[in-house]
């Protein structure tokens, strides 16, 4: 497929939402004092369901190329077995994604071959719901952040709401380290692009090396956040999740973002925040 691209200068960030999740109130926002072990105990105690949370990926489109960010689910989610039965996490999430819902069906809708006009595609982290729609993908320079991939694979990975054994058999990502230079509040950086306006920054927290990507467009940043943050308001209100197994990171990722943000007009992008869509489309910054 040929598409025409866009002015050779401008940036466009596109949010993707590709079906829905469901999760404990614990597991959005943990109980302040709580340690890691305790957070746990919340969400498989807690009867809260809230309400469903979108599933976003985040289309990049700059003059070298055409960028996603995550990948989303699949509808697969829903097949018996395809979630391991052994590991009663999955029981605390409820994935439902219908097949026209995953990326690859999404990106037809606008035009775009998955296999072949997706150039790089970037994952903040290895959890099954930025993995799931990988095998749209099978074409594509895949990058993922090193010190995350470490603890995703194999059994340690299956227990923590990765799904290696479900990921492409050709997949072998790039794996990157933060071995750029201090950006604002942190501490390293790698670059993705080579004018330097896609980059990533770690943000680790709610899992050990975890990443965000950094978009500096024409008139504002743009901070895909995956899952530093499930909301703008959490942000804010410094409210690190359930799933984190070191909060005390997770607390200090928050205060680099909030900083960061206070030193340029930045749209924050969480990939489950109902809100990101709307204040992408508004060009609505953080303050």
């Amino acid at each position: 497929m040929t598409v025409l691209f866009m002015k050779a200068t401008m940036i466009r960030v596109t949010a993707i939402e590709t079906g829905k999740a469901r999760m404990k109130s614990a597991q959005r926002t943990g109980r302040e004092g709580r340690g890691a072990i305790g957070r746990k105990i919340d969400i498989f105690r807690d009867p809260n369901w809230i309400d469903p949370l979108p599933i976003l990926c985040f289309l990049i489109e700059h003059p070298e190329g055409r960028f996603l960010v995550d990948t989303g689910d699949t509808w697969r989610n829903s097949v018996p077995g395809y979630l391991p039965g052994w590991n009663p996490f999955y029981k605390q999430v409820q994935i439902r994604v219908a097949p026209h819902e995953e990326v690859g069906a999404r990106l037809l809708a606008m035009g775009l071959d998955p296999a072949e006009d997706i150039g790089t595609v970037i994952l903040t982290h290895f959890h099954h719901d930025h993995t799931g729609g990988l095998d749209h993908f099978p074409r594509s320079r895949i990058i993922g952040p090193r010190a995350n991939y470490a603890v995703s694979i194999g059994v340690r990975g299956m227990m923590t709401g990765c799904l290696p054994q479900r990921w492409p058999i050709w997949l072998r990502p790039e794996l990157v380290d933060m071995d750029g230079p201090p950006v604002g509040p942190f501490a390293a950086s790698h670059p993705i692009t080579r004018d330097g306006r896609i980059l990533l920054v770690p943000t680790p927290g709610h899992v050990a090396g975890h990443v965000s990507v950094i978009v500096r467009g024409d008139t504002f940043t743009y901070f895909l956040a995956g899952d530093a943050t499930y909301s703008q308001a959490n942000l804010l209100a410094e409210q690190t999740d359930g799933v984190t197994n070191d909060p005390a990171t997770a607390l200090a990722t928050l205060r680099s973002i909030r900083r960061f943000a206070a030193s340029e007009p930045t749209i924050l992008l969480p990939a489950h925040d109902p809100e990101s869509a709307a204040r992408l489309a508004a060009g609505s910054a953080l303050v």
